[in-house]
């Protein structure tokens, strides 16, 4: 493939990236609304896809995902990828860092664009050539070093936002190129479908409050254990019944003799019965007269 021709490729599955973005966020605009009131999660991924190379090449893409920053539907990719692919004759290997931007919509459907950067070693098995003499040189494997930008853009569907299934499928297109050292520049068109598990959910930063919590309720310690076993155990008699007691008479106390004459408060004094018999007091002495002055 030529110069030119690998950059038509580029041009042409740049166009075909931007399309699809430009077609995502026709349809993501519907719904935003809804998205508002979703949380911003940030989910990580580890995806296994077809990598082919010139669609028609197999090759494998083992990826890994993450989502620094997701505000509404709108999400920022930061992502690292390995794998390798058949470059008849020989086989390519490649890694390589990418970035991207996802509209992920509440249906689960979602449109993405990736841009990377990597490396890429393409190995050749040993070949023989003819000569025009009829002869046959033996050419030894080697090993090509390229830088390799890319770009892929394309659409899934996520199953987590309506199943709670951690899956989505995803189809991306676009192009590659490879840049050697005394080479030119050459590149070809790709196909990379496969699917994605995600395995977490970034959490929001933990607010500190200013006030102390209070220190958690705390049971006694082996309070359904036997206990100390020298421990003499409280044993409380059952109390006995009484019985009730029933006056035997509601009739007031009799009034001591004498006390007819007594006044309702002074009768409630208790006083001594007074004897009938009551000796008379002695007459006063007698004081004889005073001689006149």
């Amino acid at each position: 493939m030529s110069l030119r021709q690998g950059r038509s490729l580029l041009c042409e599955a740049r166009s075909a990236a931007i399309c699809v973005a430009a077609f995502g966020c026709v349809i993501g605009s519907a719904g935003l609304v809804r998205a508002q009131s979703l949380g911003d999660e940030k989910p990580r991924r580890v995806s296994l896809s077809y990598f082919g190379e010139s669609a028609v090449h197999p090759g494998a893409r083992l990826a890994y995902e993450g989502t620094p920053w997701a505000r509404g539907v709108n999400q920022l990719l930061m992502g690292a990828s390995i794998g390798g692919y058949s470059a008849s004759p020989g086989y390519g290997l490649f890694i390589f860092l990418e970035g991207g931007y996802r509209l992920a919509l509440p249906t689960g459907l979602f449109f993405d664009l990736h841009v990377g950067i990597g490396y890429n070693a393409i190995n050749r098995p040993a070949t023989s050539v003819v000569t025009s003499d009829g002869g046959t040189i033996e050419m030894a494997p080697t090993v090509g070093n390229y830088f390799m930008p890319l770009g892929m853009g394309g659409f899934g569907f996520d199953f987590q936002p309506r199943m709670k299934v951690p899956i989505s499928l995803f189809v991306r297109g676009g192009g590659y190129g490879l840049a050697g050292q005394g080479e030119p520049f050459k590149g070809s068109y790709l196909l990379d479908a496969g699917l994605a598990y995600q395995f977490g959910t970034g959490k929001p930063a933990t607010v500190v409050s200013p006030v102390a919590s209070p220190p958690p309720a705390e049971a006694p310690a082996n309070l359904d254990g036997p206990g100390d076993p020298n421990r003499v155990p409280l044993i409380i008699p059952p109390a006995s019944p009484i019985a009730p007691t029933v006056p035997t008479s509601t009739l007031p106390p009799p009034l001591p003799p004498g006390g007819a004459g007594l006044s309702p408060g002074d009768r409630s004094v208790s006083q001594p019965p007074l004897s009938p018999a009551v000796p008379a007091l002695p007459p006063p002495p007698a004081v004889p007269p005073l001689p006149p002055s």
